[in-house]
């Protein structure tokens, strides 16, 4: 049975594919080379552009423009074979290696129609070079450029030579090599791409300007690669650097121990990572830190639908024989093809760094999903869609700092490298967990539970080891944790909910020092609008801060769904009760942050126990910080916002009274001392625009108000202000008469006694026995000094007429018994002389008949 046959017009029209869909121009080059000299276990990687190396050699294409990479990891039997290879990989059953599509590489082929590559290793200590040409046949032959034959070894020393001369290696040193000649325009116009280079400016023009720092944040996640270097040839044909990106070595530097071919059995572990990048003369570079762990076993029993309490011994064996677990292709040492099952190792890390602004004035915060190296690239996230968009997102960030955050796990990806199979629905929640039956079934939940129950709940403690080890300020970690909450990625239920299993990120709250910290998801949280300006002003804060975690409201914290941070009841009747009135009133700053703490409780407040709590604390400040210091403009505003907050059917406004402030303190403090719960007298400056009170007053109420205002009355310094007061509070009561009946003996009304010539405070009693006797008149002092008024006085010595002011008269109307009022005028006078009273002599009532007569 014959297999198929491949021409070379099918894997030049496969690269092309590969090109276009999978591998873009640019960085992801840079990318797949620096995972290829990863796993090859290189700890330096040197590139650069040549000019070309002139007519010292033979081939053709070393003659033109070149581009190397040079690092000096190993290079078995196995990778000679596979590197001619398409779509099949050595790497493949390594589980020390990244890569295991056998594609990578190809992405060289942007540049180039073809490479060179030699190498020099312990496996294959005499050398080995070949030119690889997908353009030729299974011979070797490319029947259109003949020219284009295979790499002789003179050229081969001559490279080597040439690595000596610039001092990139060493003779007898471990190397491995690529040489790519630029893609030149040519006759036959033969081409992969139709993108040609001419020189170092050609090719640098597709690659990203921040180059040498992207480099730089790929190192954290790598277990080998220590130093890169970029070289640009100079006129005199040497080599000058143009960048160096190195871990820093003088300071404790911990990358990811995994993936680690030494390791053969699998077993739950974690490890920390740290460390500084130097980019060439930067004095900053990338700081990094973060955690790797690798899972237990019942962390993915679902898939092999074993029970998580009891996983087989052998699970990551019997998995790798799971029916649905994928296999692929790979190259052994006898350069034999093999079905191996593909690596299943349960690893994740999250890894945070830092650096300056580079050349932006924006700070910005990337969120980058990676396997070891990031996934799609911020060149082309804009415009992808659906499941490349997933693997990265860009969040603008206040501050002076970069972050970016790599978000790794050993996940299956696509062959392009681009995204993570799933992720898209993970996010969105519309992933069903259940027990593979297929392998598409088998990829999805590896995936979702690794993304899950690893790289997600390592995030938080990676942020905290992150913010240690680098010391960062409280507005650096403040403006970090805002991008963080702001993202899509935190927003998403499913990822919020993992990031936050086990532990959520809050800015802690304390008397001694308030910070950033890591608190345990179960923690009893309550928010606060800030750090209280001053402890000693809310002692039961201190006492709460023993059993609670104390959050600042303001901050962006980093909270599970299911926390809680609402106050309880009991809680805030405790906080209010212990409230230090002079401490709260001696700083506006203090009061201010009671009041952002009562708003922030708004919906507690209302109930019915604490609005008395509440209604306790302002009639106790009007009597102890006192009206006049209240009614300064930084208090003024403050004291309205929390009358607002006490239900309008609670509280009963007074008019504001034109007189002296002592007088209106001491009126209002006695009527605050006084035993009525509610509601509480807001005097009109304390009066919020909404909602405006709405209280009525109880006849008990009522009673006891008029009481307390009758003691004021008789009192110079307090009489004016009462007396108007008591107008207030006759003005709103609704059963007035009712009420008046209960105090008929209190004097309350101001009555001028006209025969006198003084004012006496009446009882509501005596204002009915004056009316009946036809001896009560409304009137103020134009009433009782008309010509009729003078002559009743004169007429009648013995009566007491007595006037009272209009206001209180309309006031009395609601009554029966003094409804109606009379003025001092001849028909009333008229009623007054039908009673017979005793009048004076003839001279004394000589006036009085006369303005009688005068109005008949």
């Amino acid at each position: 049975m014959a297999g198929y046959q491949i021409p070379p017009g099918t894997i030049v029209n496969n690269i092309k594919s590969l090109l276009r869909e999978r591998y873009k121009q640019g960085f992801p080059i840079i990318k797949e080379i620096i995972q290829n000299a990863n796993d090859g276990r290189a700890t330096t990687l040197e590139f650069g552009i040549v000019k070309e190396l002139g007519d010292a050699v033979e081939h053709p294409l070393l003659k033109i423009p070149g581009l190397f990479f040079l690092n000096n990891g190993t290079f078995s039997k196995s990778d000679k074979e596979s590197i001619s290879c398409f779509g099949i990989d050595a790497n493949a059953k390594d589980k020390g290696k990244i890569g295991k599509f056998g594609l990578g590489q190809k992405s060289i082929f942007h540049f180039c129609e073809a490479f060179f590559y030699i190498a020099r290793s312990q496996d294959i200590q005499e050398g080995c070079g070949q030119f690889i040409n997908p353009w030729a046949n299974y011979d070797g032959f490319d029947s259109k450029r003949p020219e284009w034959g295979e790499l002789s070894l003179e050229d081969r020393q001559f490279l080597e030579n040439y690595l000596i001369q610039q001092n990139l290696v060493k003779p007898t040193s471990n190397y491995f090599l690529l040489w790519i000649p630029l893609r030149q325009r040519m006759p036959d116009e033969r081409c992969i791409l139709a993108n040609y280079y001419n020189d170092a400016k050609s090719v640098e023009s597709n690659l990203p300007e921040d180059m040498k720092m992207r480099i730089g944040q790929l190192l954290p996640l790598l277990r080998h690669i220590r130093k890169v270097r970029y070289w640009l040839e100079n006129n005199s044909g040497s080599l000058q650097a143009q960048f160096s990106v190195t871990l820093d070595s003088h300071n404790p530097c911990d990358r990811c121990i995994y993936p680690n071919s030494e390791s053969k059995i699998i077993q739950q572990d974690e490890h920390d990572l740290q460390g500084r990048i130097i980019i060439s003369a930067d004095a900053t570079g990338i700081r990094f830190a973060g955690k790797e762990r690798i899972l237990p076993a019942s962390d993915f029993s679902l898939l092999l639908g074993q029970d998580s309490e009891s996983v087989s011994n052998t699970f990551w064996d019997d998995l790798q024989q799971s029916p649905y677990w994928t296999k692929r292709v790979s190259i052994n040492e006898s350069a034999e093809s093999e079905s191996i099952p593909d690596k299943s190792i349960p690893h994740c890390a999250v890894v945070f760094t830092k650096q300056s602004l580079n050349n932006r004035h924006k700070a910005r915060l990337m969120l980058q999903w990676s396997v070891f190296l990031p996934l799609a690239s911020d060149e082309t996230s804009y415009s992808q869609e659906g499941a490349e968009q997933e693997a990265y997102e860009v969040i603008d960030c206040k501050g002076e700092q970069d972050y970016t955050i790599f978000l790794h796990g050993y996940f299956f990806l696509d062959s392009g490298r681009k995204y993570i199979e799933g992720l898209q629905k993970i996010r969105t929640d519309g992933f069903v967990q259940k027990t593979p039956t297929n392998e598409d079934e088998m990829i999805a939940q590896w995936n979702y539970l690794l993304a899950t129950k690893g790289t997600l709940k390592v995030f938080l403690p990676s942020l905290e080891k992150f913010v240690k080890i680098h010391s960062l300020s409280t507005p650096d970690i403040s403006n970090l944790s805002e991008a963080i909450f702001r993202s899509q990625f935190f927003k998403s239920k499913v990822y919020k909910q993992s990031i936050c299993r086990e532990a959520q990120w809050v800015f802690r709250i304390k008397p001694s020092r308030s910070a950033w910290e890591l608190i345990p998801v179960n923690a009893n949280v309550r928010s606060l609008p800030g750090v209280p300006p001053n402890w000693e002003i809310f002692p039961e804060l201190s006492n709460l801060v023993e059993r609670y975690y104390l959050i600042d409201k303001e901050q962006p914290n980093l909270l599970s769904n299911e926390t809680s941070v609402d106050w309880q009841k009991q809680e805030i009747i405790n906080l209010l009760t212990s409230l230090d009135l002079n401490l709260l009133f001696a700083q506006p700053k203090n009061v201010n942050y009671f009041v952002n703490f009562l708003i922030q409780n708004r919906q507690l407040i209302g109930q019915s126990e604490i609005q008395t709590s509440l209604i306790n604390i302002v009639r106790e400040a009007f009597i102890t910080i006192g009206i006049e210091n209240l009614q300064q403009e930084q208090y003024n505003e403050a004291i309205k916002k929390i009358v607002a907050l006490i239900h309008p059917e609670k509280r009963l406004k007074l008019k504001q009274v034109t007189y002296n402030g002592q007088a209106i303190q001491l009126v209002l403090n006695a009527l605050y001392q006084l035993d009525i719960e509610q509601p509480l007298l807001i005097y009109e400056l304390f009066e919020p625009n909404s909602p405006v009170s709405t209280g009525s007053l109880s006849n008990e109420q009522v009673k006891f108000i008029l009481t307390s205002l009758s003691q004021l009355l008789i009192t110079a310094t307090t009489q004016q202000v009462a007396k108007k007061i008591l107008e207030q509070i006759l003005e709103q009561i609704n059963s007035l008469e009712t009420v008046l009946n209960l105090v008929s003996n209190l004097a309350l009304f101001f009555g001028y006694n006209h025969q006198q010539n003084k004012t006496y405070i009446c009882s509501y009693l005596s204002l009915q026995q004056y009316k009946q006797k036809y001896l009560l008149f409304r009137g103020d002092k134009r009433d009782y000094e008309t010509p009729i008024a003078t002559a009743v006085k004169a007429a009648l010595p013995e009566c007491k007429l007595i006037f009272i002011e209009p206001k209180i008269s309309m006031i009395l109307e609601k009554t029966s018994t003094l409804r109606a009022i009379p003025k001092l005028e001849p028909q009333t006078c008229l009623q007054l002389l039908a009673t017979k009273p005793d009048l004076g002599n003839s001279r004394q009532r000589t006036n009085l008949l006369k303005e009688l007569i005068n109005h008949v």
